[in-house]
């Protein structure tokens, strides 16, 4: 067999065997730590001494060879004989002197055919001194060391196992793992991919040489494995009650057989080997032992929680007399330790540990004293799940919601309650919450509200007034750039994400939602790092309502199924925000089946009592609207309205049912009505902004006569235009072009109406298209688009794309020439010189690529 790296063993080996064959007599200790190859080389000598023609005696431990003096004696006196006794430090006490014996006869007896003795020993803390004395005074004794395998070995060993030469790296790895100990590598490479397994090979090989190692061997791996990286040798010693000499005894043989590395288990799956072997029982009380330790020698906070994990936590029940020993007295400690562990887990992003921390200490809390501590940690459970499971969160504020009901809630921790349920779109709990705090001024310090408030104050009073404008931040909606300079400067951390969300909506709902698509895809790569679900729902789900605002109906209903998915059965309430984006979105392309299965299973009456609610309702009208039933439609959004000025969040910009209502009293005939409302909304101090301001004229116009109606049209175009909403632009452009028609200017409707459809199919919004050009196959190439490409175009000067691109929506040279503020004659060279540029000779062949804003001139990308 070949023996790797042992050359110079085998060399003294082959020595001592020479000698006897001469007919010399000799001893030879094999000596080293368990599995490094100490009985290949005694098996290399009985080959060897066999070859030669010596007798060779085998045993396994000295006492199964019965009498070494009877079996040595019936080997003929001129011939050479091999005495081979492997593992002698497992031999017991009696066989140790039998053999010393024997050793001790051998240095005074010579025989004629000479005689080797060859012993293997693994290395212990003790051994028999006896033996190690009569061993050094025979003088024919040698002492073969046996070392770990070094970095090449490990290579050649890999080679010779596979077949193959080992890719460094490979080699590296595998060295890593087994520390260069035969045994550990050959059944490391056993394992499938030489990945080790539980209760595999390389497990059965760890607790194997263990064994071997002595009775202490174990224990302190136990030890080791539970310390982890906190391990010292007075942490191990105090651990298993033993003095630190005798730790660092036992730690220097775990080194030797490559388990170990400094204070501590080489690698991970050598810690779970020898953890996964004990009883659960008596691990549980290794780890309750190890936390104890640890906190009495003054370890980190998180370090000792993992201990406390490890044993499901410690009360008093568990001292056992364990304290003095330990030196630490009580389990007071414990829940303070694992909430300071828990922030430390959330100061390096590791959420799910932070959970885990805070659960434990929640359920360490067990008298009725701690019943202050366990409504925090409920509520800090609660601000830190959101980011992981929504569903668990609304759950973990259930428990403090009842103590604040059955009055044993203080106002500080009442005051924080209320934040929580409100960022959980909870108004009216939130509410009955902060009606337990005192003090507007201290309400407003809390909330971070603006002095006064900017909305009057509904018939639940002010707190929930102040609930509302927590969700709203009334005051600070209408300032895009202030949205801008926060989400450029604050960082994204756990008090931090709902003023981020926030900022987002501010953008969306002050008309710039390609801003806050850009921001939240930074936003979701960052919660995407940090493993939070949550968060990747919650900025997924604006991505979504940004990329519906701009008419991408394919990128809205990617993001929001995305969202979906994030949270898949852990969304709770919050499931219902991307769902009722991603209805708007397949409602608008046409896909009314699949917008009907998301649905359906969100009507429960609790859904309604969250602000999640306001955009279900709302995505269910609209969706009644497009299947043709306009007075269920008519019935969602009113409930939308009832809700929101309910909760004082009657905000059009964010819940615009005045508008959505009116749309369906139309459709009902309702025209009285529905006029009535549009004057409502357009009223309301909230009631700014482009797109708000171009649907309600968009609306307001179906009630009016044909001249007033196209006049009303081109405002609400002009205004939807700068807005960013592509799919509300073009169903305007789509009335601006009936209008027309009525008024018999056919010309310039048919290129609006191309206008319109153009837009429409961008969106991907197939029943619009089909409204404004039946037949009319969206996906066909040119289809009702203008017959020069957007490449031509680039040949026009910036001042030209402008005159092209209204002359293309149906501008006459004397509204293009007001809009540019130039003169009517200016605007006929600009169309002289574009139709010589682009080559055609009349209006309508203006290309349709043209955009009003240069921002929006091709389809959008998310």
């Amino acid at each position: 067999m070949t023996l790797l790296s042992r050359d110079a063993e085998r060399t003294q080996l082959d020595g001592a065997l020479a000698a006897c064959m001469r007919g010399d007599t000799g001893i030879v200790l094999v000596e080293g730590a368990v599995g490094c190859g100490k009985s290949a080389l005694l098996r290399h000598c009985a080959d060897a001494a066999h070859r030669h023609g010596a007798a060779t005696v085998r045993a396994a431990y000295p006492d199964c060879a019965t009498d070494l003096t009877t079996a040595v004696g019936e080997v003929p006196e001129r011939t050479p004989v091999v005495v081979c006794l492997d593992d002698i430090d497992q031999a017991d006490a009696a066989s140790l002197g039998r053999l010393t014996a024997w050793v001790r006869t051998t240095s005074h007896t010579a025989r004629a055919g000479g005689l080797l003795l060859v012993l293997t020993a693994a290395d212990a803390p003790s051994r028999d001194a006896g033996l190690d004395t009569e061993l050094l005074k025979h003088p024919a004794y040698t002492r073969i060391r046996v070392g770990l395998l070094d970095r090449p070995a490990t290579a050649a060993l890999v080679h010779q196992h596979t077949g193959a030469p080992a890719a460094r790296a490979v080699a590296d790895g595998l060295h890593r793992i087994s520390g260069g100990n035969p045994l550990l590598l050959r059944a490391l490479l056993s394992e499938p991919g030489h990945v080790p397994e539980p209760g595999g090979p390389f497990s059965r090989a760890v607790l194997t040489c263990l064994e071997r190692c002595g009775a202490a061997a174990p224990r302190l791996a136990r030890a080791l494995a539970a310390l982890g990286d906190s391990a010292t040798t007075e942490r191990i010693a105090s651990v298993l009650r033993m003095t630190p000499t005798e730790a660092a005894r036992t730690l220097a043989a775990l080194r030797a057989t490559g388990l170990a590395l400094g204070d501590r288990l080489r690698h991970a799956a050598t810690a779970a080997a020898v953890l996964d072997g004990m009883d659960p029982t008596e691990r549980e009380e290794l780890h309750r032992r190890v936390a104890r330790v640890l906190h009495a020698s003054r370890a980190e906070a998180a370090v000792i929680a993992d201990s406390l994990r490890a044993c499901g936590g410690i009360d008093d029940s568990d001292e056992s007399g364990d304290s003095g020993s330990c030196g630490s007295c009580g389990s007071d400690w414990v829940v303070p330790v694992l909430r300071e562990a828990a922030q430390q887990a959330m100061a390096v992003d590791e959420p799910e540990r932070a959970a885990a921390c805070l659960q434990l200490a929640h359920a360490s809390c067990a008298t009725e004293a701690d019943e202050h501590a366990r409504g925090e940690i409920m509520l800090q459970l609660a601000a830190l799940t959101w980011r992981l499971s929504p569903a668990a969160a609304e759950q973990h504020l259930e428990g403090p919601l009842a103590a604040l009901r059955a009055g044993r809630l203080g106002a500080a921790t009442a005051g924080h309650l209320a934040r929580l349920l409100v960022a959980q779109g909870r108004i009216e709990e939130g509410a009955e919450a902060l009606s337990r705090t005192t003090g507007t001024d201290a309400l407003r310090e809390l909330f971070a509200l603006p002095p006064g408030g900017s909305h009057p104050t509904p018939p639940g009073g002010e707190h929930l007034s102040a609930c509302a404008a927590l969700w709203t931040h009334p005051g600070h909606q209408d300032d895009a750039k202030d949205a801008e300079r926060f989400l450029d400067g604050a960082p994204a951390a756990q008090g931090t994400h709902e003023a981020l969300a926030q900022a987002v909506r501010t953008l969306i709902h002050t008309d710039q939602p390609r801003r806050a698509a850009e921001w939240c895809r930074r936003l979701q790569e960052q919660a995407a790092r940090r493993r939070a679900p949550g968060l990747r729902a919650m900025y997924g789900t604006l991505h979504a309502e940004a990329l519906l605002r701009l008419g991408d109906l394919a990128g809205a209903e990617r993001e929001a199924s995305t969202a979906i998915r994030a949270v898949a059965g852990r969304g709770g309430h919050f499931r219902s925000a991307p769902v009722a984006v991603l209805v708007m979105a397949l409602t608008n392309m046409g896909r009314y089946d699949e917008a009907a299965r998301h649905l359906e299973p969100l009507v429960p009456e609790r859904t309604l009592a969250t602000v999640h609610a306001l955009p279900l309702l709302r995505a269910r009208g609209q969706y009644f609207l497009a299947t043709h039933r306009a007075e269920a439609a008519l019935g969602e959004f009113l409930d939308l309205g009832r809700l929101a000025r309910r909760w004082d969040l009657d905000r059009p910009r964010q819940y615009p049912w005045r508008t959505d209502a009116a749309e369906a009293l139309l459709r009902l005939g309702r025209h009285q009505e529905a006029t009535a409302l549009i004057a409502e909304q357009l009223a309301l101090p909230d009631a700014t902004g482009a797109r708000l301001r171009g649907v309600a004229l968009r609306l307001r116009a179906a009630t009016e006569m044909p001249r007033e109606r196209t006049r009303l049209l081109t405002r609400a175009v002009a205004e939807l235009r700068g807005s960013g909403d592509r799919l509300e632009l073009a169903r305007a452009l789509a009335d601006l072009g009936r209008g027309f028609q009525t008024l018999g200017e056919g010309t310039r409707a048919g290129s609006v109406v191309r206008r319109a459809w153009g837009l429409a199919a961008d969106c991907g919004a197939a029943p619009l298209c089909e409204k404004i050009l039946p037949g009319q196959d969206p996906g066909a190439p040119g289809s009702a688009r203008g017959t020069v490409g957007v490449d031509k175009t680039g040949r026009l000067s910036e001042s030209e794309r402008k005159v092209a691109a209204l002359a293309s929506a149906g501008y006459t040279n004397r509204e293009i020439a007001a809009e540019l503020f130039i003169s009517t004659s200016t605007v006929e060279q600009h169309l002289t010189r574009i139709y010589r540029k682009l080559h055609i000779s009349r209006r309508r062949d203006l290309p349709l690529d043209l955009e009003f804003d240069p921002c929006e001139s091709a389809p959008l990308r998310s």
